[in-house]
């Protein structure tokens, strides 16, 4: 097993533990009163019916400065932009505000010691039972079924490097294209990939993804 193969891995051995860790132990009082305060503030400043592309900067839709645990979204935001992004294209008009506020009421967001709660976004490992609370079906899938047409979520780590961090996306494939939501994390439009590439791309840093009927 090569050094970024070894990384990658581990570092997916990770996100399941504390996945389940925080499943065994939730905090429900605390991951509560963060959801709500954040919600108050987000609410105002609400986003919806529209794709976000812009998570970094949030010169289109002021997404970044958005509210996620103890941080802001232009941090940690991406999970929660993804499925955001999915049920628009699924044509469910949720606004992002109660989106994030379901993700933080069922304890999503990752908890480590010393780490400013919020900071490293929501585990990937959790996205589908949010993603099934809406109702929507989404069954984990593999990479190489993303390179088939429909509608998915991808997370995947930035470089063998961990400390890079992870990033989430929605996928749409359909007609030999790619259109990947969020993926640059600039501008008002998403990024397309020929499919062909799709596998090649994000084979090396994987780590799940879900396929959304």
């Amino acid at each position: 097993m090569g050094t970024q193969s070894f990384r990658i891995k581990t570092g997916n051995s990770v996100l399941r533990a504390e996945h389940a860790l925080r499943r065994a132990f939730p905090l429900k009082r605390l991951n509560a009163a963060s959801a709500e305060r954040n919600y108050s503030f987000n609410n105002v400043r609400d986003i919806r019916s529209r794709a976000v592309n812009d998570q970094s900067d949030g010169r289109e839709t002021g997404v970044a400065a958005l509210k996620l645990g103890d941080t802001v979204m232009k941090e940690s935001g991406c999970e929660v932009i993804a499925a955001y992004n999915a049920l628009l294209l699924l044509g469910r008009d949720e606004p992002l505000s109660a989106v994030a506020r379901r993700f933080e009421q069922t304890g999503c967001l990752m908890r480590f010691p010393f780490v400013k709660y919020g900071t490293l976004g929501v585990n990937p490992y959790d996205i589908g039972s949010v993603m099934a609370s809406y109702g929507v079906d989404c069954p984990p899938a593999p990479l190489k079924q993303m390179c088939e047409p429909g509608l998915y979520i991808l997370s995947y780590w930035n470089s063998p490097k961990l400390r890079d961090g992870l990033h989430t996306i929605a996928v749409h494939n359909r007609n030999g294209i790619c259109y990947l939501y969020n993926y640059t994390m600039k501008g008002r439009a998403g990024s397309v990939m020929d499919t062909s590439l799709f596998e090649e791309t994000f084979r090396g840093g994987y780590i799940t993804g879900y396929k959304l009927n």
